[in-house]
């Protein structure tokens, strides 16, 4: 019993290590901007106005005098030297920062660098900038390096309301918060030590370098894990920003604040944010893997702790058995008593270890379902930030952002489109692995109706053609690759019938969609999200229909509520 007594708690033992070593994971904060003035700006097409920034409580006394002008499909941003006034040295905030960035946040959240804020002899720089966003609202953050892709929570300045500015042509005020998504908030705030002699750019690259090291999988311990996929690429991409470092490094030992040196420590803090994005998932699908591989390591580790603890109370079941037997012994035995309570003391120390090793698991089983819960919080977070999720009919339905998809009047994917879709597939596979998706293609409220049915059939085609190639790349089973290679055929084919083609060939087209009916349906100008006569993105959209979900469950690995257990 001693030796059975002591696996147990060997065993035990290293399951808490292992649930004290899991990674928590990472994940996108919501940060809102409080400020009394701040607002969001419409700019009007083909127009030109002034818009001031105003600092936050972090700079109250600084100030940004711009000029924007909406120009045909983008729109230009103007800050003269003399109008950027009292806009003290980044460093100020912490060891972390060294510059300052421009953005232009859509309504959304969604933040863009258009600009660093440069200082020569201790004075800001004036800038011209463009972004592709018509609405939005203005802030400049203290960052590492130019390069960052996500901005922090330091923010110093705010556009504000035109209310109190003297200019022509105002822009339309908009409601809402001013709020952003980033990936990075943890910086070093600390007062920064003796500043380097090394050039500005180099001090930069040298930062973003050091943060990007730290960052996700970067910042790792070396594992014998089979890498992630996507883990070389990042790696690589680290490995490219810190040779540039070292190039830099060398040209600046050899000849001083060269153009050269420069330029190479512009090009590694540029790649070195690249990775840093890479490694923390702000970009690309490394995070969404990790968040599977870590998903699967807990269920393995609750697995692990729901039986050990099966196994313990069934332990202690026939130990209060024997535990009964020997009182009974002790009434039938009195001659013996002080040997059977002897024994009675040592059964009764041994309930005692192995309650209190139960009550142990116990505890074990609800952080693990609560690490659990905490990781599907973040894949529904994922799927909802792809689009409108909403649940019909006993289906979940998200429609896909639309203006990711499609221009008007065409049904190939933009660019843009591409690595939401990539993100989406991922998650699909993590979700409903082995669900049937039905693409449900929509149109504008123009035009004829065969046509736009025409139209809605081939943007549905368009993405149901993008998730059969992902699949098709990542299955090695024979008979599912033919499945799909023949699906993809049919597509292939459907997608290529232009609009004369099809009415043309009406009988054969039909023929080809009835084989994919399952999966793609082309809804026309039905169903309209705005039913208004005329362009509109909203309308412009394909919807994902996914089955339903089992027992009020998202998926089979994520229940709909935190675990119990």
């Amino acid at each position: 019993m001693r030796k059975a007594t002591q696996i147990v708690v060997t065993v035990l033992t290293g399951a808490l290590l292992l649930a004290a070593q899991a990674p928590h994971p990472p994940g996108v904060q919501a940060i809102e901007v409080k400020t009394p003035d701040g607002a969001i700006l419409s700019f009007r097409p083909r127009s030109t106005t002034t818009v001031e920034l105003k600092g936050t409580q972090r700079m109250p006394d600084a100030s940004v005098t711009l000029k924007v002008e909406s120009r045909p499909g983008f729109v230009e941003i103007d800050i003269n030297r003399g109008a950027i006034k009292k806009l003290e040295p980044a460093s100020r905030f912490g060891r972390d920062f060294l510059t300052y960035v421009l953005w232009t946040v859509s309504v959304d959240g969604a933040a863009m660098n258009v600009g660093e804020i440069t200082f020569q002899a201790g004075r800001p720089q004036s800038i011209n900038v463009t972004t592709p966003y018509q609405t939005f609202w203005m802030m400049v953050t203290a960052e590492p390096d130019y390069a960052v892709r996500d901005p922090s929570p330091v923010v110093v300045l705010v556009s504000q309301s035109q209310d109190k500015t003297t200019t022509s042509n105002k822009a339309h005020p908009v409601p809402g918060a001013l709020s952003y998504y980033t990936n990075y908030t943890q910086y070093d705030t600390r007062p920064p030590e003796s500043v380097s002699s090394a050039p500005f750019e180099l001090r930069q690259a040298h930062k973003a370098v050091e943060l990007a090291s730290q960052a996700g999988i970067l910042g790792r311990p070396s594992s014998e894990e089979e890498p992630l996929p996507g883990e070389a690429r990042v790696r690589e991409t680290f490995r490219l920003a810190q040779s540039f470092l070292d190039e830099a490094e060398s040209e600046f030992q050899q000849q001083g604040a060269s153009q050269r040196a420069i330029q190479f420590a512009r090009t590694s803090a540029q790649i070195a944010e690249n990775a840093r994005a890479l490694a923390l998932g702000a970009v690309g699908g490394i995070q969404l893997r990790q968040l599977e591989r870590d998903l699967a390591r807990a269920r393995a580790r609750e697995q692990d702790a729901s039986a050990e603890r099966d196994r313990l109370e069934q332990e202690i079941a026939r130990l209060r058995d024997r535990f009964k037997q020997l009182e009974a012994a002790l009434d039938q035995e009195r001659g013996r008593t002080r040997e059977l309570e002897g024994q009675l003391l040592a059964w009764r120390e041994r309930i005692g270890l192995m309650e209190e090793m139960l009550q142990s698991v116990r505890g074990q089983t609800a952080r693990l379902g609560a690490e659990r819960d905490k990781i599907c919080e973040e894949l529904r977070r994922q799927l909802a930030s792809l689009g409108e999720l909403t649940e019909q009919g006993g289906q979940l339905v998200l429609n896909l952002a639309s203006d990711i998809l499609f221009d008007f009047n065409r049904h190939d994917l933009r660019p843009t489109a591409r690595e939401r879709l990539a993100k989406l597939a991922v998650l699909r596979l993590m979700l409903f692995p082995d669900s049937p998706v039905r693409y449900v293609g929509h149109t504008d409220l123009v035009g004829e109706e065969d046509y736009n049915q025409w139209l809605s059939e081939q943007r549905a085609l368009a993405v149901y053609r993008y998730f059969l190639q992902d699949q098709l790349a990542q299955t090695d089973e024979e008979s599912e690759k033919q499945f799909l290679e023949e699906r993809l055929r049919v597509v292939e084919e459907l997608f290529e019938m232009n609009y004369n083609t099809a009415r043309r060939q009406a009988d054969q087209r039909q023929e080809l969609l009835t084989l994919v009916s399952d999966s793609v349906v082309g809804m026309g100008m039905r169903e309209p999200v705005v039913p208004e006569q005329g362009a509109n993105e909203q309308n412009r959209r394909v919807s994902l229909l996914f089955p339903e979900p089992t027992a009020g469950a998202l998926t089979s690995l994520c229940p709909a509520a935190p675990s119990s257990q």
